[in-house]
């Protein structure tokens, strides 16, 4: 059994859309319905019609552009494209068929004629234009494309620069909010610490335990809190790069992570070769360190293992740290890097962050001149690998 014969009708008025669907599928054509042009670009694409009706009022790309374009498709031809439009003003047959139409009907739609005119124009009828004329109306026709072009690029240079505007605006706020939350922040931090450790007095067990959950939500809500001070700051200074041992960095993080390890039962192994000064930038470098290894902390599973491998070479430094987590789709190690870019995945869903420890590693090893490189899949926990090069002192 053969297939019906497809028309596409690009029309954004559903009165007339039905009426065409209706007069033409009860004559055995199959019509494939595009609100505007570029809906109706992408179904020619994939529907390959055995011919096209379009409305010439269409908003946006108008029906104008949208056949010009639909002619530039290189199985489109053949295709008979047939203007149906109630612009009835003087010269808009011609410049249809100038921009690529075969045909031009009017609306109203003649209903008992529309289907006998649908089959000429598919058996090859097509309507032509003097020579001359045609010369003169495609100069016209180009001079409008450009025109329309050049309004479209002042209004995309008007937006963007509003775009721009409003993402200093964001920019400022996130500071000034960042700022304000995180000073009273640092004395509930501080003053939850000098309870969690007695030194304001004893507290019973079940007053201990509230301590420390208190803050350990705190040190969450603060380490997400750096990260967008961070953010903001990072993108608009540069670095400051002085020789640096980085052992004399990593041996406080790692104190501090093997802390919560304890905490969180999770196996934390530390390999650490012997390393010579290096220049960094060593605010970024720690931030670097301390963000890779929370996402390793985060995102493991109970009685999981971290490790950080560090290793010392020629001409760079070599900083790994693995983890036996949840592990991250082949698809989205690209994306992760992305700023406030969250991974979709329901083992992720219970891991609060703000998706920007990943972004901030990305913008620090690459403004050091290194390279990151990702292994990971679900369920197979995750293996970052950092190289940053040696640069020689002074340079």
């Amino acid at each position: 059994m053969s297939q019906p014969t497809q028309i596409l009708y690009i029309e954004d008025n559903p009165d007339n859309q039905r009426l065409v669907q209706r007069v033409l599928s009860a004559r055995g054509y199959q019509v494939v319905i595009a609100e505007d042009g570029p809906h109706g670009l992408a179904l020619a694409r994939t529907s390959h019609p055995a011919l096209v009706l379009v409305d010439l009022g269409i908003p946006g790309l108008d029906g104008y552009e949208t056949t010009t374009r639909l002619r530039s498709l290189p199985h489109m031809q053949g295709v008979p494209i047939i203007a149906l439009t109630a612009d009835a003003s003087p010269g808009s047959r011609e410049r249809a068929l100038v921009a690529g139409c075969d045909g031009y009907l009017s609306k109203p739609i003649d209903a008992r004629a529309l289907p006998a005119q649908i089959a000429e124009f598919i058996d090859g009828r097509r309507e032509r234009l003097p020579e001359t004329m045609e010369t003169e109306l495609l100069r016209s026709y180009n001079q409008k494309l450009v025109e329309r072009l050049e309004a479209r690029v002042r209004e995309l240079t008007i937006a963007n620069a509003q775009l721009q505007d409003l993402d200093r605006l964001k920019d400022q706020f996130l500071a000034t909010l960042s700022h304000e939350l995180r000073t009273p922040l640092t004395s509930l931090l501080g003053y939850l610490e000098l309870f969690d450790r007695g030194m304001l007095g004893p507290l019973n067990p079940q007053q201990e335990e509230a301590v420390r959950v208190m803050r350990r939500s705190g040190e969450i809500l603060a380490r997400q809190l750096n990260n967008l001070l961070y953010f903001q700051e990072i993108r608009s200074r540069s670095l400051n790069f002085v020789a640096l041992q980085p052992l004399d960095v990593l041996r406080p993080l790692i104190a501090m992570f093997r802390e919560r390890a304890a905490q969180a039962q999770l196996q934390f192994d530390v390999t650490l070769s012997d390393t010579q000064p290096i220049e960094v930038d060593r605010s970024a470098f720690e931030h670097l360190v301390r963000n890779l290894l929370d996402n390793a902390f985060q995102y493991n599973k109970p009685g999981g293992k971290v490790r950080l491998i560090v290793r010392d070479e020629p001409t760079r430094l070599i900083m790994r740290i693995e983890d036996t987590g949840i592990g991250i789709a082949p698809a989205e190690h690209e994306k992760i890097f992305l700023p406030f870019y969250q991974v979709d995945h329901s083992l992720a869903r219970g891991h609060p962050g703000s998706g920007l420890g990943l972004a901030i590693v990305r913008h620090i090893v690459e403004a050091h001149g290194g390279q990151i490189a990702l292994r990971s899949a679900p369920g197979e926990g995750s293996a970052f690998t950092v190289a940053i090069p040696r640069r020689s002192v002074g340079a």
